[in-house]
Formats: C-alpha cells, structure tokens, sequence
C-alpha cells in the first residue's frame, strides 16, 4: 500500500480551522484517508504539539483527524 507523510501545516490548518486553508486541507486527507495510510513522522509531531499544553490533548487531534 501507498503511503503519505502529512504535513504539520495541514494538519495545523484543520485544528486551528484556519479560514483559508481549513476545507483544501480537510478535503485532501478525507480523499486520501480512503486511498492510504496518512503518516507523520517525529519532526511533525513535535511542530504540531508545539501547541498544545497535555500530550493527552495532542494525540486525541491525531485520533480524529
């Protein structure tokens, strides 16, 4: 199976409903979820978490997304 690394910045574009990018990025990985395993890697991972304050709080954005 193909696989895709997602980018911190679409990632960042859903949880902060950014009003330019929120429904490109939201779209693309509902289209590409059904396709193929989304990735991150730990460089993403520590850029998102950057803004958040309990680690359980990060990983419930990476569950529902």
């Amino acid at each position: 199976m193909k696989e895709i690394l997602v980018d911190s910045n679409v990632i960042l574009d859903i949880v902060t409903e950014d009003p330019n990018w929120f429904d490109w990025s939201a779209n693309k990985l509902a289209e590409y979820v059904q396709l193929t395993q989304l990735n991150i890697n730990p460089i993403i991972y520590a850029e998102v978490s950057s803004g958040f304050e309990k680690i359980e709080e990060l990983e419930a954005v990476f569950i529902t997304i």
